[in-house]
């Protein structure tokens, strides 16, 4: 590395470290209205669980969109849609990172306010980044880091797919996920989770009995039968079982919801595109 890179590169690490320090007055400034839903998680779980999120997808995005986010990923993790993706270190996120050229900062991000991100992608930073970043709260269980990983990911990977403006940061919180669901970069970033999440053959056992069809597809109240699959799932192929970890109530709404945003956004696009 000559001495201009090494330059850029400390510049970068600076950037990134004066954006850190700032994080609870931009997240606030940024996503104040998310923030504050997240201090009353029960209302957000109650509307995800009565949201048909097969209309939100044939609002936000459509199919050619999805089988290309899809072919594009199972090119940057292997089997991809053929088995779930694992819980994935930090060593493998800067792997990733080095194939695609961006950088990812993981580390820790705590209290109140801090646990409400999970991690952000930003292109520019006013000018002083010189590679797109990625930014991932490792104060979170695993599995939740690996979802942030693979959300933001998802947008760094998405934005051609897209055909979107020019990029901004997205902060990614644990809540407000109906809102998500009406912006198709976000619902691009949380696609890449699902499927991630619910390989094919996973997604055709839980959501394939006959309550999943008809001459209109739908995506909304989630069967008990079918939560309990979506559960078993997740303590087979990850280890995680929500009523057993040891975290707060509050945070443990904001679990939930996460776990029924993905397991609905997976039925979804199983009913409406048969992925």
């Amino acid at each position: 590395m000559n001495a201009l890179a090494r330059v850029d590169e400390r510049t970068n690490d600076l950037w990134i470290q004066q954006l850190m320090r700032g994080m609870p007055r931009l997240s606030q400034l940024a996503k104040a209205r998310r923030i504050a839903r997240l201090r009353k998680p029960a209302n957000d779980l109650g509307r995800l669980l009565k949201r048909d999120y097969v209309r939100c997808l044939r609002r936000s995005i459509a199919y050619p969109q999805v089988k290309e986010i899809v072919e594009t990923f199972q090119r940057i993790l292997p089997r991809y849609n053929s088995k779930a993706v694992r819980i994935m270190s930090t060593a493998s996120f800067h792997g990733v990172a080095e194939r695609l050229g961006f950088k990812v900062m993981a580390q820790p991000f705590g209290g109140s306010e801090g646990l409400a991100l999970r991690g952000f992608y930003a292109t520019h930073g006013g000018g002083m980044l010189k590679h797109p970043l990625i930014f991932v709260n490792t104060a979170h269980h695993p599995i939740v880091i690996t979802t942030s990983f693979l959300h933001e990911l998802g947008h760094h990977a998405s934005h051609q797919i897209l055909n979107l403006g020019p990029a901004r940061e997205h902060f990614y919180f644990g809540g407000g996920y109906v809102d998500q669901l009406m912006e198709p970069s976000e619902l691009a970033a949380d696609i890449v989770v699902s499927f991630a999440g619910y390989p094919e053959k996973v997604a055709r056992k839980i959501f394939s009995d006959s309550w999943d069809w008809g001459l209109v597809a739908r995506a909304a109240k989630l069967p008990e039968a079918a939560f309990s699959a979506v559960q078993n799932h997740l303590k087979r192929a990850y280890g995680f079982d929500l009523y057993v970890e040891q975290v707060p109530a509050e945070q443990r709404l904001q679990y939930l919801s996460g776990i029924v945003h993905y397991a609905k956004l997976r039925w979804a696009l199983l009913a409406e595109y048969d992925l």
